[in-house]
């Protein structure tokens, strides 16, 4: 039994949690699954597996590139803001149930582990309960393994026990199997039969745009379509696109917060804080700004790569193990479909969105 537990410690930590060499894993096997020569198996693992530590790197960097922004608007004008940070919170949650509880991390991960079986099981009995997706974005279950741990620790107390942890992990499981399966039409539609669909935080409102999208438009009319002056004609390539706007944005931005606050360490606590002696500031802003261009467009080049190997081996675990199933990955990997441009509109529709809200 001891064995069994260490085996399973050892797989969740180092493979499940870990969703570059998890997704690695998968097309190994499914390649195996379908007979490949061990050249090609070995090949695809790797080109899967780096390819999602690219798409981990153009993630991070968004990240990090906008971070301290918005630090320094919450210390600016006091709105009290915080970050909308899974990562942040999740750390702040672990350090705080750690010492309350200790047994709080081994909870979260047998739970995640038992979820993880039941998204199995219900896609086996696939006839039955008509789930047809796996789930798959390792980081993603720890997170939400985790934070639903914590809510049924701190809430009810008396659930801190076998028990609240079988709990977890069924309710994890059937959110993970159910909310997944909810977007496989609209990805097949985006990705014109990509043969995956999306795991990650955003599900039931990918099935709700889906449904009410065609109320407020027409499929032909994209962003691909729209008629733009000739010299505005360079904005349908992405790159242009996104350091443009993304200089309009942080530059107005950065010109309100100003170079006193983006230089103060205290305030830029995450990243790198501005320093006057080494840069003119408006060369930062419009460095800041290509930043974000960059790692948007690192983003995009490793999601084509990890996503046509897991889709093409993910066709060996679905004929051989889990017949009909598709593989829930992580949203970015929809950015490399329907117009290059829709990432940065989305996105600036969002920025625009929140910044009206805090306000």
């Amino acid at each position: 039994m001891e064995v069994l537990t260490a085996l399973l410690n050892w797989f969740s930590q180092n493979i499940l949690q870990n969703p570059a060499f998890f997704v690695g894993l998968l097309v190994l096997v499914g390649y195996w699954l379908l007979k490949k020569p061990a050249h090609e198996v070995f090949a695809g693992f790797v080109k899967a597996t780096v390819g999602y530590m690219i798409l981990n790197v153009g993630a991070g960097g968004l990240v990090t590139t906008f971070r301290p922004i918005l630090a320094a608007l919450n210390f600016k004008f006091q709105i009290g803001a915080a970050v909308i940070d899974p990562y942040f919170g999740l750390s702040a949650a672990n350090e705080k149930m750690a010492a309350e509880s200790p047994a709080f991390v081994g909870t979260a991960t047998t739970a995640l582990l038992i979820g993880f079986g039941i998204n199995i099981l219900l896609v086996a009995l696939r006839k039955i309960t008509k789930v047809r997706t796996l789930f798959i974005t390792g980081h993603i279950m720890v997170q939400q393994a985790a934070t639903i741990t914590l809510m049924v620790f701190l809430l009810i107390p008396s659930l801190r026990n076998t028990y609240g942890t079988i709990a977890v992990g069924i309710i994890c499981g059937l959110y993970w199997a159910i909310s997944s399966n909810m977007t496989v039409e609209a990805t097949q539609r985006l990705t014109g039969g990509g043969g995956f669909a999306i795991g990650h935080q955003q599900q039931f409102a990918i099935w709700f745009v889906d449904k009410i999208a065609n109320r407020f438009g027409k499929k032909e009319e994209n962003l691909d379509n729209i008629k733009l002056p000739s010299f505005l004609s360079i904005f349908h390539d992405t790159v242009v696109a996104s350091a443009t706007l993304m200089s309009i944005f942080f530059g107005i931005i950065l010109l309100i917060l100003g170079p006193d606050v983006m230089s103060n360490p205290d305030v830029i606590a995450s990243g790198t804080p501005y320093d006057p002696a080494k840069q003119d500031f408006y060369i930062y802003m419009i460095q800041t700004a290509f930043t974000f261009s960059v790692y948007l467009f690192i983003l995009m080049q490793g999601v084509r790569m990890f996503v046509s190997e897991l889709t093409n081996a993910f066709q060996g675990i679905s004929s051989k193990l889990l017949p009909g199933s598709f593989p829930a990955v992580d949203v970015a990997a929809s950015y490399g479909f329907g117009s290059p441009n829709a990432v940065l509109t989305g996105f600036s529709a969002g920025l625009v969105g929140q910044l009206i809200i805090i306000a």
